[in-house]
């Protein structure tokens, strides 16, 4: 038994600074300006949503955006803009850019991301706690 938590504790710290990892980058790819990212203005924003809408946007194109994060943060509305594949790889890369359907979920990944960043630094935390009070334990025998 003793074997079994040591492996779950080792596995489960290293999988954590994975998992760290995986959700700076994610809050980062769908909140672009907390590294300075340009985002594009509230008129940019409000434009495109129309040109997705099917309405006009007052004689103009739709703005360009560069830069696959943040296009694909404000373009990511549905299947419809990842071109060429199928609907639920369409789905899936909506679902990591925050919108599907119409529906803009990015405060929900927002909140997952910096829950999940909580939850594994408490957990390195503690689990380098008991590493160093196990290490000590051993110093006593």
């Amino acid at each position: 038994m003793k074997k079994c938590r040591q492996l779950h504790l080792w596995i489960g710290l290293l999988t954590s600074l994975l998992i760290l990892i995986e959700a700076v980058t994610g809050l980062i790819m769908v909140e672009p300006w907390l590294i300075g990212a340009n985002m594009p203005s509230m008129e940019q924003r409000v434009q495109l949503d129309r040109t997705e809408a099917g309405g006009a946007v007052s004689g103009r194109e739709a703005p360009e955006f560069t830069g696959t994060a943040q296009g694909e943060a404000v373009q990511g509305g549905g299947a419809k803009n990842y071109g060429g594949q199928n609907n639920m790889m369409g789905f899936i890369k909506a679902l990591h850019a925050g919108k599907v359907s119409n529906a803009n979920l990015s405060v929900l990944l927002d909140i997952a991301a910096i829950a999940l960043i909580i939850l594994t630094t408490t957990g390195i935390i503690l689990t380098i706690r008991t590493l160093k009070a196990q290490g000590a334990a051993k110093k006593r025998y």
